[in-house]
């Protein structure tokens, strides 16, 4: 039952690492690691220390911010960790940027939906780890957005970027509420087809147009 729930983000990551062959396999095990730990620590975390647990009975906006601290916070956190203590250049940061975020995901989101009440929805089992790969990408993307504005020390673009990326973090939350709360009927599954797609879009642009970070870095 559980199956796509568990090994969909893990199989993603792996397939990403192997067609990224301009780097060996064993490169990514750092990124993979850390964000597997950060995924570990996290549920610990929120399992022992975090002592309520969250009941969506709030409302529409309590609910949509609660969500969004799971695709917002991380990649934020984890990218600032990454460049930071990172020695490696651009392009190897940039490419690795996925599969920190996504273990961090194969981790947490299996975690935060076995322990959920929904655990047997449809959704849960198969339209959010969609949804979190999906957010594993364009904040990868965005990420590559937001260092070369940075390194270009274009202030006004990076404020765009980072506008952006907020804006579009905000999508899967609202999906997710939108189907908690049965707004709209079937509207969630046709704005996550909607965001998977524009996600791929948004993503072979970004990649297209930086020339897969050869001409850039």
């Amino acid at each position: 039952m559980y199956s796509f729930l568990i090994l969909s983000i893990p199989a993603t990551v792996i397939f990403y690492c192997c067609i990224h062959t301009e780097y060996s396999f064993k490169s990514f095990f750092g990124p993979i690691a850390i964000g597997l730990t950060a995924g570990i620590v996290s549920a610990i975390f929120k399992e022992y220390f975090i002592f309520s647990a969250y009941v969506a009975t709030s409302g529409f906006f309590e609910h949509f911010l609660h969500i969004l601290k799971t695709t917002f916070f991380p990649p934020v956190i984890l990218f600032a960790f990454w460049d930071l203590f990172s020695k490696d250049g651009t392009r190897y940061k940039t490419t690795s940027a996925f599969p920190l975020l996504a273990s961090f995901y194969a981790i947490f989101l299996p975690y935060i939906s076995i322990s959920s009440p929904e655990k047997h929805s449809f959704f849960f089992l198969f339209e959010n780890p969609i949804l979190f790969i999906c957010t594993a990408f364009f904040s990868q993307a965005f990420y590559l957005k937001i260092k070369l504005s940075i390194e270009s020390k274009k202030k006004n673009k990076t404020a765009v970027f980072a506008i952006a990326f907020v804006v579009i973090s905000s999508i899967l939350p609202a999906i997710q509420t939108l189907w908690y709360f049965k707004i709209f009927g079937f509207a969630h599954a046709v704005l996550a087809v909607i965001f998977a797609m524009a996600t791929f879009i948004f993503y072979k642009i970004t990649f297209i147009k930086e020339n897969s970070l050869d001409t850039v870095l």
